[in-house]
């Protein structure tokens, strides 16, 4: 009786949906899709080209790097043009600078388009949960819209399998080997052209920006050193987040692939099965949290994955691959109900410069965790940075409980 209870709840929860957000999240899926490839088989593409883990490293502190760069200017433009309009051309510039990247001819021009896809990127992430939030009035309601957001990106993340065998259906037709360069360039231009596609849903997305509104905008003033030093403080939680994510993620594919001796196509299908991890925890927590203890679970399930990227360690495989999944899981149920905190806790009018800051800590910790494990790696394995990243996910849960005080 309770799981009907639950189930109908959950389906009039799905029906109250205002049409704007459904737009959005279709939005997610396709974008969700396109990283898949880039997520499985990028580094996969720079082995092919003979380059080392070390340009895997650089490259990920670079996106983080141009995040920190333009963050603050990114957050006021969104506030100023609008978060739909802020988001469409975010996307463009960023499948067309990939487009670019897969055929720059040198090292230089890859780090270069880095650079770029990170200012893009830095925009399409500050925009998404501002335009989001501007979709509905119901504050109950956002929860739950949060929650579907982060499993519709992940429910198109499932296109990792996709992504792991398209080198080897591709291979044959081009009459290459399934691992050489045209093979992953070629998979990796259909991830392109999902971005382009998930375009065309935001065009559909009809709002009124900041229609919640604060009368006056003198004291939702976001560029003031006084509020950017107040969502330092909310950020500080996502810097750890960062450091945590920065010292494996960007390696996870050669971590499956060289730890467990996975092949390629099983490397897509275990990151996919991370990936519906953490949808089903963003749908979770978003549909029976949101509304319940939002600080106690946004520390908890933050610190929860320390435990679970731990279990990487364990001597058995599939113990490994639990504990992989296990992080995923938490870290999907925390990071709706921490996204639901940060918009419950600043002005419709700052939420683009909250959320550039946010998304500044962030990109602080993972690129400088990326480019510190692209070294580490090679030379003393995975094993240290596994140890730090659960260090990082606990001492985040910890920072979180201490900083938002207030529900």
């Amino acid at each position: 009786m309770a799981l009907m209870c639950a189930s109908e709840s959950a389906m009039q929860s799905i029906r109250n949906v205002p049409r704007a957000a459904w737009f959005v999240l279709l939005h997610a899926v396709l974008f969700g899709l396109g990283i898949s490839f880039f997520d499985v088989l990028f580094n996969f593409y720079l082995v092919s080209r003979g380059f080392g883990t070390e340009l895997a490293g650089i490259l990920s502190t670079t996106m983080r790097v141009a995040g920190l760069v333009v963050g603050i200017p990114v957050g006021m433009l969104v506030d100023r043009y609008g978060s739909r309009r802020s988001l469409a051309v975010a996307m463009l510039l960023y499948a067309t600078t990939l487009t670019w990247q897969l055929y720059a001819p040198s090292v230089m021009w890859i780090i270069v388009t880095q650079f770029l896809n990170g200012c893009c990127m830095a925009m399409a992430m500050t925009s998404i949960m501002p335009l989001l939030t501007s979709t509905t009035t119901d504050e109950g309601q956002r929860g739950f819209i949060f929650g579907l957001n982060e499993a519709s990106i992940s429910l198109g993340l499932v296109g990792g399998i996709i992504a792991g065998w398209m080198p080897s259906v591709l291979a044959p037709l081009m009459h290459v080997d399934a691992q050489s360069l045209p093979a992953y360039r070629t998979a990796m231009l259909i991830g392109v052209g999902l971005f382009y596609l998930s375009i065309v849903p935001i065009l559909f997305v009809r709002v009124t920006e900041h229609h919640e509104g604060h009368e006056r905008d003198a004291e939702a003033n976001a560029g003031t050193p006084q509020l950017r030093r107040h969502f330092l403080l909310y950020g500080l939680p996502n810097l750890l987040m960062g450091l945590g994510g920065g010292a494996i993620i960007p390696f996870q594919s050669l971590l499956l692939r060289n730890q467990f001796g996975l092949p390629d196509h099983s490397v897509g299908i275990v990151i996919s099965f991370a990936e519906l991890a953490i949808g089903g925890g963003a749908f979770l927590s978003g549909h029976y949290l949101a509304k319940k203890r939002l600080r106690l679970w946004v520390a908890v399930l933050r610190a929860m994955a320390g435990p679970g990227v731990l279990l990487i360690l364990a001597p058995w495989q599939f113990l490994s691959i639990i504990g992989y999944l296990w992080r995923a899981f938490s870290l999907g149920m925390a990071v709706t109900l921490s996204d639901l905190q940060i918009m419950r806790f600043v002005k419709p009018k700052q939420r683009g410069v909250a959320m550039s800051m946010i998304t500044i800590m962030w990109s602080a910790g993972w690129g400088s965790a990326s480019l510190l494990s692209g070294f580490v790696q090679p030379v003393y394995g995975f094993a240290p940075l596994v140890w730090f990243a659960g260090a990082a996910y606990i001492s985040a849960g910890i920072a979180a409980w201490r900083i938002f005080r207030d529900e």
